[in-house]
C-alpha cells in the first residue's frame, strides 16, 4: 500500500507528456519527490515493553528473619508445577538463603514413585510435579528442595543439618535429592558429609553414597569402610597402605560381597608371601554365607598351596549341603574362569551324566509341540555325559542361588530345579530342570 501514490505519480506525469511510457534508466524528479520517505528501523528491544514479574513482591522491604516470615513470602510466591522454576528466577540471592531454609526446614520431599511388582522389577523414576501441584505436593517440594540446597551458605549448614540428615535417609528412587543434600556440606567438614553418606548407604542409596566418598579425608575413609561398611571407600584406599582396612573387609558380612571378593583379590597381590593372619580371614571366608566371598577365599588359597578348602561332592545325603556346594561350584567357575571349575561340577553328578531339561517359553504359540497340554512351552530333555557337564547360564544360575527355597532357586528370568539322588552312597546332582520365566510388560 505504501507504493501506491508513487505509482500514481508516475502516471500522471506520463499523461502529461502526451508520450507512451517508455523504459529509462532514472526516475524522473517528480517520482523521486513523490516517494514517501523510508520508514526508520527500529530496534525492537528498545520499545518492548519489560515482561511483568511472576511475583507481585517488593524485595527491597521484604521481611524474612525467621521460618515464619519467610513461608509468608513462600505463601506470595505460590510456585505451582507448572511455574516454580520462573518464578524462582526472580528471587534475588540475598533473599534465597532465608526461603532456602524455611523450605528445608518444612519437609514433606518424598515424591511417591509408581508401585513395582518383586517378580518384575525396573528402575523407576519420580514424577514429575503436575502443571497444577502446590506447595503441599511433596513432588514439587522436592523440586524446590534441589533448588533450596543449592541456596544454602556455609553457615547455614548447622540450621538445616537435621533436614539435610532427614533427606539423606529417603530410599531410592530417590537419588537426586540425597547427592545434592551431601553435596549441601562445606569440602572440609568431613564428619557431617560422612554422617549422611552413611545414612544414604543404610536407606539404600549405596550408588550415591560410593559416588560422595572421594571427598572425604584418609580418616574418614578408613572409618566408612570399617565402622559403615560402605564398599566404595575400599576403591580409594590401597591394599599396600591400608593392610588393615582390607584385612576387615574379608570377613566383614556387612559389606558388598563383590567388594570382599576384590579386597581379597588385592590383598593377595600385595602379599607375594601369605601372612598368618591373612590365611587366617582367608579360612574364616571359606565359611561365609555369600558363596561368591568363600569362593573367592578358597581359590585365593588354592593359588597359595592350600586346596583343602576346593569344594566337592559332600560325603553325607543331605541335600541342603549339596546345594551349598553347588552354589560354591558355580561361584568359583566366575572366580577361576577355567576348565578347572567345570571339573569341580563333573564331580557331582552320576556316572552315566547329567539329565538336563529346558523348558523354554513362547507366550504367542498356540501349537503345543511337546505335547504337555501347553502351547506356550516347549520341552527338551538331554542326557548330558559328565564330561561335558557344565552349568547352563552360570551367570544367571549364580543370581538364581542367592534365591533358593531347598533345592529350587529363582533369578528373574529363570527357575532352577535341582534334583538330587542317591548314588555311591552320597547324593548327586541327577537331574536339572531350567524353565524361562515369563518377561516383564514393557512399559
Amino acid at each position: 500500500m505504501a507504493k501506491r501514490p508513487f505509482t500514481l505519480a508516475v502516471l500522471v506525469w506520463l499523461a502529461a507528456c502526451g508520450g507512451t511510457p517508455q523504459r529509462t534508466g532514472s526516475l524522473p524528479p517528480q517520482a523521486i519527490a513523490a516517494a514517501p520517505d523510508a520508514a526508520p528501523v527500529v530496534d525492537p528491544l528498545e520499545v518492548a515493553a519489560p515482561p511483568k514479574p511472576l511475583v507481585d513482591i517488593d524485595w527491597a522491604t521484604a521481611a524474612l528473619k525467621n521460618d515464619t516470615e519467610a513461608n509468608a513470602v513462600w505463601a506470595k510466591i505460590a510456585p505451582t508445577g507448572d511455574d516454580w522454576e520462573r518464578k524462582l528466577a526472580e528471587v534475588p540471592v540475598a533473599q534465597s538463603p532465608p526461603l532456602a531454609i524455611a523450605l528445608l526446614h518444612g519437609g514433606n520431599f518424598a515424591c511417591p514413585a509408581p508401585p513395582t511388582s518383586p517378580a518384575c522389577p525396573r528402575e523407576l523414576e519420580l514424577p514429575e510435579p503436575a502443571p497444577t501441584a502446590t506447595m503441599t505436593d511433596p513432588c514439587l517440594r522436592r523440586m524446590l528442595a534441589l533448588w533450596a540446597t543449592s541456596q544454602l551458605d556455609d553457615e547455614d549448614i548447622p540450621v538445616v543439618y537435621d533436614s539435610l540428615r532427614a533427606i539423606a535417609a529417603l530410599p531410592p528412587p530417590e537419588s537426586q535429592l540425597v547427592a545434592a543434600a551431601i553435596d549441601a556440606i562445606a569440602e572440609d567438614d568431613h564428619a557431617r558429609r560422612l554422617e549422611l553418606i552413611t545414612i544414604a548407604h543404610k536407606a539404600g542409596n549405596r550408588d550415591v553414597a560410593g559416588s560422595k566418598v572421594g571427598r572425604l579425608d584418609e580418616a574418614h575413609l578408613i572409618e566408612a569402610a570399617t565402622k559403615h561398611h560402605i564398599h566404595a571407600a575400599l576403591e580409594v584406599l590401597s591394599a599396600e597402605a591400608h593392610r588393615a582396612v582390607f584385612l576387615a573387609a574379608i570377613t566383614d558380612d556387612a559389606m558388598d560381597p563383590h567388594a570382599r571378593a576384590s579386597a581379597i583379590s588385592e590383598l593377595l597381590d600385595a602379599e607375594p608371601t601369605l601372612a598368618a593372619d591373612t590365611k587366617k580371614a582367608l579360612i574364616a571366608a571359606t565359611k561365609a554365607k555369600d558363596c561368591l566371598v568363600a569362593a573367592a577365599a578358597i581359590h585365593a588359597l588354592a593359588t597359595r598351596g592350600d586346596t583343602k578348602y576346593i569344594p566337592r561332592r559332600p560325603t553325607g545325603r543331605s541335600p541342603e549341603s549339596l546345594m551349598r556346594s553347588l552354589c560354591l561350584v558355580a561361584n568359583y567357575d566366575l572366580v577361576v574362569g577355567n576348565d578347572d571349575a567345570a571339573a569341580l561340577l563333573q564331580g557331582f553328578v552320576p556316572a552315566k551324566g547329567l539329565e538336563l531339561e529346558i523348558v523354554h517359553l513362547d507366550p504367542l504359540s498356540e501349537v503345543d509341540t511337546d505335547g504337555d497340554g501347553d502351547p506356550r512351552t516347549n520341552r527338551t530333555v538331554t542326557l548330558v555325559p559328565r564330561p561335558e557337564v557344565v552349568f547352563p547360564e552360570i551367570e544367571d544360575v549364580i543370581r538364581a542361588f542367592r534365591t533358593c527355597t531347598k533345592t529350587t532357586c529363582i533369578s528373574h528370568d529363570r527357575e532352577y530345579r535341582f534334583h538330587p539322588k542317591p548314588s555311591g552312597g552320597t547324593l548327586a546332582l541327577a537331574r536339572l530342570e531350567v524353565i524361562e520365566l515369563p518377561s516383564c510388560p514393557t512399559l
